[in-house]
């Protein structure tokens, strides 16, 4: 079928609305792609796919893709030996879990489904990537102290450096001494490091770095020397904790390379049962009716031919509550209607 026959019969408008029934980015892709085949077999193929769908659909079944992503630019970014950040991997992890609920789902309906159930079989298992991601980034996409020793030592000796620094910083707001020089009894931060906001009348009062002051130049932000050792080991401590779990993100990037073919064609399968899905959906929607397809009988005399019956046929993009149904039956002589 030509792209001038296609435009009007708005054949990209049907595809518009199909698209609104997608669960995820790769199986509106695959939708826009859609073209009608004139190969009968690839097109009752397609309708078994969407019967099998509708089924599914009228058994309240898992079968769906909410919460999968199209994950491939991550898997091609793992393959180039990038390094993903969690949530990235986050993203992978709950798209092979939405991938492993649909293939056991289609595996239990594997008699009633046999189309989508053969699709579903290239779904992956058995990667171990759910469990690794599980164990070292957390639901809000914090590196888990269990992703290794090291990182649990350095967040347990953080911990304690930091409540020895405020400990320290407290007692200069707490001091009688020192508290009636400041100009707030407050622990805050400049450039990355824990001052006080000393009243600038005391400069050189107390023993201490200047890092920032007000655009009054009324308060100095000083880092007492009495706590510059502990600061110093904290930051020490934060570029060790950037380094440890960047090695971390490294290692399960690369467990994602490993499996980068495996889930690219994931995200294929996925895709295509979405389209059955979101085929099945629409015509849910439509109350419709799965036509019956028959060869083409060939040419009748002079004419090419075609045998078409439609009975009580909808326009789909019409006011279903408006639209008048007609009956279309035509000879197999009659090769055109006005």
């Amino acid at each position: 079928m030509n792209q001038k026959a296609l435009s009007t019969l708005e054949y990209n408008k049907i595809i518009a609305r199909l698209v609104t029934y997608a669960d995820f980015s790769a199986s509106a892709d695959l939708a826009c792609k859609l073209k009608p085949t004139p190969d009968i077999e690839k097109a009752r193929k397609r309708q078994a796919a969407t019967r099998e769908a509708r089924y599914l659909l009228s058994l309240d079944t898992d079968f769906s893709f909410q919460n999968a992503t199209d994950i491939r630019p991550q898997v091609g970014l793992a393959r180039r030996e990038g390094v993903l950040e969690p949530e990235d991997l986050l993203e992978i992890k709950h798209t092979l879990i939405v991938s492993r609920r649909v293939r056991r789902v289609l595996e239990n309906m594997a008699e009633e489904t046999p189309n989508l159930s053969s699709l579903a079989d290239a779904l992956p298992v058995g990667l171990g990537l759910v469990d690794r991601i599980s164990k070292t980034i957390s639901d809000r996409g914090d590196v888990l102290d269990s992703a290794s020793q090291k990182l649990s030592e350095i967040h347990n000796e953080m911990k304690i450096t930091y409540e020895r620094m405020m400990a320290r910083m407290q007692r200069f707001i707490s001091d009688q001494s020192t508290a009636r020089m400041l100009q707030e009894p407050i622990i805050t931060q400049r450039n990355g490091r824990n001052v006080i906001p000393l009243r600038a009348e005391f400069k050189g009062r107390i023993k201490a770095v200047i890092h920032d002051q007000s655009a009054s130049g009324a308060t100095l932000f000083i880092e007492p020397l009495a706590v510059v050792e502990w600061n110093n080991r904290y930051k020490e401590l934060e570029l060790a904790e950037r380094d440890e779990v960047r090695r971390i993100l490294a290692e399960l990037s690369s467990a994602v390379a490993l499996h980068a073919d495996t889930l690219v064609i994931m995200i294929e399968v996925m895709a295509e049962l979405d389209v059955a899905l979101m085929c099945a959906r629409y015509a849910e929607d439509l109350d419709a009716n799965e036509p019956e397809l028959v060869p083409f009988a060939g040419r009748q005399g002079k004419h090419p031919g075609s045998t078409i019956r439609l009975y009580k046929a909808r326009h789909p993009l019409l006011d279903p509550e408006s639209v008048v149904p007609i009956d279309v039956d035509l000879d197999p002589e009659t090769y055109a209607l006005v």
